[in-house]
């Protein structure tokens, strides 16, 4: 399934729905609920002209990920999509992403702005690649993920509605909305494009969007075009429509909304199916600001293809923020029913969102016919420094054909994300999952546990 690490790591992870470590901070400080247009980070400058107002920025980032597993897919012989997998195996991914941006100043007319990020990933190792055996015959491939033209107001309605207050872009680029639970990934990284794991590319295929923020309000009115790899088969693509809209309460609470329409999909079952989502986060006692809630609600609907299906989560965060080593309790139960698609669901933001394990989410059970219980704690012995435990509980939402037992697989995650410099990261995690007595009917008797350690590297130039 479609997703991407590069949000991983101390200094940016949500950790949930609260910031961790030293990026903790007010529900203002980084807007996951309507972040909007997301433009890759270039920070070396390579051209600046004050006269002209003419800048170019440039940046490249490498990424390296490794894994070894004992039992995957609880001792079968082929994942949960079917493919064929080793028992034990090993693999690692490498990606590199350069960028180039640059902006010019319009007299009196705002900022035009353009960019342009490639991606180019490999899998080495395991001949069928990653445990679900989505990247087999070690694939390698480069691509432009970016490609996009656009313009921001600057201070031509700054009495009004405030500086930069509308933005306009088009072309080959990442969108993302409500933490990524229901759009966030434009591009599937499997089969021959290799990097499952690392997920580098995320930019949709055709993109235009109007997004507007002002006092408070942030808005969305977008296109949309993803590609999907198929195994042994073309890709597919889905278009989609919609909008999307937030208020921001001062530094208390967020309240997040959209509709959308897909259309001209090859997926047939997401073909011409209405999205709703509500969504909210906040601190609602002023005398426990340590305290957080949040939650999400999608609903589906396509009466030509059956669809009328929902998913949800809701989430309670207590932060020690006058304890040594800040420590954090979070607990989320989610549910998504048997037919809820995930649409463009990215990993956006710390361990557990939305890939809810490392053994389980990435690799079994993709939000869709899934019950789940998360349990997270974490601390922060340094601000370079968090280390974790996950404990999950996953649950068929309704049991499938062959299966009768619901209770799919426990798992444990123990990471740490070290940030070692400014330009340098390093997060390792080791998982094991337990199969219940559904995962064992699942996977056709098997029933081993599974474990999993991986080692996953950024460096920024």
């Amino acid at each position: 399934m479609p997703h991407s690490r590069l949000h991983a790591g101390l200094g940016i992870s949500l950790g949930g729905l609260l910031l961790t470590g030293s990026a903790q901070a007010a529900v203002t400080d980084i807007d996951y609920l309507s972040p909007g247009i997301q433009l890759p980070s270039a920070d070396i400058e390579l051209y600046n002209n004050r006269q002209s107002g003419i800048r170019l920025n440039g940046g490249l980032t490498l990424y390296g990920y490794g894994a070894t597993t004992r039992n995957a897919n609880f001792g079968a012989s082929e994942s949960i999509s079917g493919n064929p997998t080793k028992r034990h195996p090993s693999w690692w991914e490498a990606t590199a992403m350069p960028t180039l941006t640059g902006e010019v100043d319009l007299p009196n007319a705002g900022t035009a702005f353009a960019g342009v990020t490639a991606v180019g990933s490999m899998t080495r190792g395991n001949a069928y690649g990653d445990v679900d055996g989505a990247t087999p015959d070690h694939p390698e491939d480069a691509r432009i993920d970016r490609a996009y033209l656009g313009w921001r107001s600057g201070a031509l309605f700054a009495d009004s509605l405030g500086k930069d207050a509308l933005t306009v872009s088009f072309g080959r680029q990442k969108f993302e909305f409500g933490e990524g639970f229901l759009v966030g990934d434009g591009y599937l990284d499997t089969g021959k494009y290799g990097g499952y794991w690392i997920g580098a590319s995320e930019g949709f295929h055709n993109t235009a969007i109007l997004s507007l923020d002002s006092h408070g309000w942030h808005g969305d009115l977008f296109h949309l075009k993803k590609e999907q790899y198929v195994r042994g088969g073309p890709d597919t693509e889905t278009s989609m429509n919609g909008i999307n809209a937030s208020y921001t309460l001062g530094d208390r609470a967020k309240f997040g909304a959209a509709v959308m329409h897909t259309y001209d999909s090859d997926i047939s079952a997401l073909d011409g199916t209405d999205i709703y989502n509500l969504r909210a986060k906040g601190k609602p006692f002023a005398s426990i600001p340590d305290l957080s809630l949040g939650g999400q609600y999608v609903y589906e609907d396509n009466n030509d293809n059956g669809i009328d299906d929902d998913a949800w989560y809701g989430q309670v965060t207590y932060r020690f923020s006058k304890v040594r080593w800040t420590p954090e309790l979070a607990y989320r139960h989610a549910e998504f029913s048997e037919n809820y698609d995930t649409v463009f669901y990215d990993f956006a933001g710390g361990w557990g969102n939305w890939y809810m394990g490392e053994i389980v989410g990435e690799y079994m059970l993709f939000n869709s016919n899934l019950d789940v219980d998360m349990v997270r704690a974490s601390l922060n012995p340094s601000e370079s420094l968090e280390t974790g435990i996950i404990g999950y509980n996953f649950r068929y939402h309704d049991t499938p054909s062959g299966v009768t037992d619901r209770d799919f697989a426990r798992e444990v995650n123990l990471y740490a994300d070290w940030n070692i410099t400014d330009r340098l990261s390093l997060s390792g995690v080791y998982a094991v999952a337990f199969p219940g007595d559904g995962a064992e009917q699942t996977f056709m008797g098997n029933d081993h546990s599974a474990q999993l350690f991986e080692l996953f590297a950024t460096y920024t130039f």
